[in-house]
This record gives C-alpha cells, structure tokens and sequence, in this order.
C-alpha cells in the first residue's frame, strides 16, 4: 500500500495522527475485517456544513457545467431545483442510515450521504434540512450574480468539472481534484476552485489552490511555457467573491516545501514508505480536546487503542497527545 498524498490528507495528519491513519490507511471497503469496514463507514460521515459544500460541488458539477457543455442557457431557478432535489435524495438516504447497507457502493449510488447526526442518532430535522436547502440557495444566487465568470467560461466549453490529475514526487503519488478546469487557449489554463465557507475561513486556500496549478505544471498534459500561464481563481461562493491567486515558480518552490516536510513527518512514522507496516500506536492522539470530541473515529480509536492495551479505559474525553515522537527522515 502506497501514500497517496493529498492536501486533505496533509491537513487530517496536522489535525490528529490517530484521524490520518483511521482515514488514509484502516478504512477499507471491504467487510473483510470489520474494525477496517468500520472505519471505511466513519471516513464517510459528514457534518451538516461539510455536506452544504459538497451538495454545491455536486450541483455544479452534474447540473451547471452540463448545461455550459451542451450550450444551454444557465436557467438557475432549474439549477437550484436539481440540486436541492439532489439535496433531498441524499437526506432521506442518510436518514434512514442506508449507508450501512449490506451492498451499497458509494461510487454507483448517487443518492449516498452519511450525516453525523444521523449516525449518532441525533438526526437532522426538516428544519436542519430547510436552513441547508437556504443556504445553497444564497450560494447559488450569489453564483448567478457572478456574471463576467459564467461570460468567460461559456466560451469554453470544453471545461471540465472534478478533474482528477496526479504527479509523481519523492516516490509519492500527488493527487488532486479540480473543481473547474478550461483553457483560455493553448497552453494558458484557467482553475477554479469553489470554496463554500465565509470569507478568511480557511488560510490555507491559497496553498491547496497553487497546488491544483502545480500538478497541472508537472503532469506533462498541456504546453505550458511559465507557471505565470496558470490564472488561479477561488470563488467563496457564500459570498459571491473571487479571488486570484498568484502563481509563479515561487509559490511553487513554497509548495513544494510544504509537500516535503509533510511527507517527513508522515513517513517518520513509516519509515519502510509501506503503510501496510503502520503502527496504530505510533500515531499520536490530538492535542486538541475539540479534535477528539468531534471525530467520527472516536469510538473506534478507542476499542483499538484499549485492545492493544495503549490506552487505560478509564482515559477521560480530553485526551492528551501520546509520547510517540516521530523522528526526522532523510529523503
């Protein structure tokens, strides 16, 4: 089993080693062994924001950019419908916890949603769903006002939505998933990346958007002479803003310095660069209670650590980062 490096996954292992390996290296869809199905099942739980934004991702994706490619007006009234309908589908497929189906494949199921609330038997009222269905409503309506954006994209409409690219660096596969991908002309390609959050939510935005440019720079797909070609655009679609995003060799040199110190303190704990050989109990808990009191892993973090005797049951909620500290690895 190989890394497969991606931001998200960056950003998983800052916020609790325990969360990254649950996530990137236990989950497993296959019911072969149960705690590593089990974890497959929580890696899909969301939160009813973290929802929000992937039903705005998918609405874009499935029903606006199809309308762009078959040179159709953009009609948003039927847009928003579609995707709240969207919205409604995945609800009910999660209210009535569907995702543990015997069966089910996330991937042929276009209705799959796993909601925390409904997974911790709190579930989401019809007036939870209402205030999310208002909120992809503003966020499409502030979409729609974006007129000079949608001018420049429908001239384009070879523009692909979730494009995934990868590069290889270090040994280690890079990945990324492009929100909105055209080219301006040969060799001049434009990104677009929708962030559905409030203005200044995420200081690190610019960083996982340099790192869409920087992929498409190495892939070896497109003719591009200088990495200044490449326009960077994050639309916080909440909002209505767009933000340009510097892209040079320098921001790349930076990006790429972040990408290797990751990957020294993951495969500190690795050391072989074969996950199969990971440890549970090298990776340290959070330091951060609120890490701990709201993961999706909790439960099972606690069943393994308890069985391989790591941890005391009677460790209060707050829990304390372990005493495994990782080491430096020269690569």
């Amino acid at each position: 089993m190989s890394l497969q490096w991606s931001f998200s996954a960056d950003k998983l292992f800052r916020r609790c080693q325990r969360q990254f390996f649950f996530n990137e290296i236990a989950a497993h869809h296959a019911p072969k062994v149960a705690w590593r199905h089990e974890a497959f099942v929580m890696k899909q739980l969301k939160t009813l924001d973290a929802w929000r934004g992937i039903v705005i991702h998918e609405g874009i994706q499935k029903y606006v950019v199809p309308a762009i490619q078959s040179g159709h007006p953009l009609d948003w009234a039927t847009l928003v419908g579609q995707t709240l309908e969207r919205a409604k589908m995945q609800w009910l497929f999660s209210k009535q916890r569907r995702y543990r189906e015997s069966g089910i494949v996330k991937s042929r199921c276009e209705s799959y949603c796993a909601l925390v609330p409904d997974e911790n038997g709190e579930g989401v009222s019809e007036q939870e769903f209402n205030t999310v269905s208002t909120e992809i409503r503003t966020a499409f309506k502030r979409l729609a006002g974006l007129t000079q954006l949608w001018e420049e994209i429908r001239r384009h409409r070879d523009c692909q939505a979730e494009m995934r690219l990868w590069t290889d660096y270090d040994d280690v596969r890079i990945n990324a998933q492009i929100d909105l991908f055209f080219q301006r002309s040969r060799g001049h390609p434009t990104i677009i990346d929708w962030k559905s959050y409030e203005v200044g939510g995420d200081s690190d935005a610019w960083l996982q958007t340099t790192l869409y440019g920087w992929i498409v720079w190495r892939c070896g797909r497109y003719e591009i002479r200088r990495p200044e070609d490449i326009k960077l655009l994050e639309c916080q679609v909440q909002d209505g803003v767009i933000v340009e995003h510097a892209c040079s060799h320098e921001v790349f040199e930076e990006l790429e310095d972040h990408i290797y110190r990751s990957l020294n303190r993951i495969f500190s704990l690795c050391k072989s660069r074969k996950l199969s050989e990971a440890k549970l109990e090298d990776f340290a808990f959070t330091d951060n209670p609120n890490n701990c009191e709201h993961c999706t892993f909790r439960e099972l973090c606690i069943q393994k650590s308890s069985a391989a005797s790591a941890w005391p049951r009677t460790q209060p909620t707050s829990i304390r980062a372990s005493t495994v500290q990782p080491q430096p690895l020269s690569v």
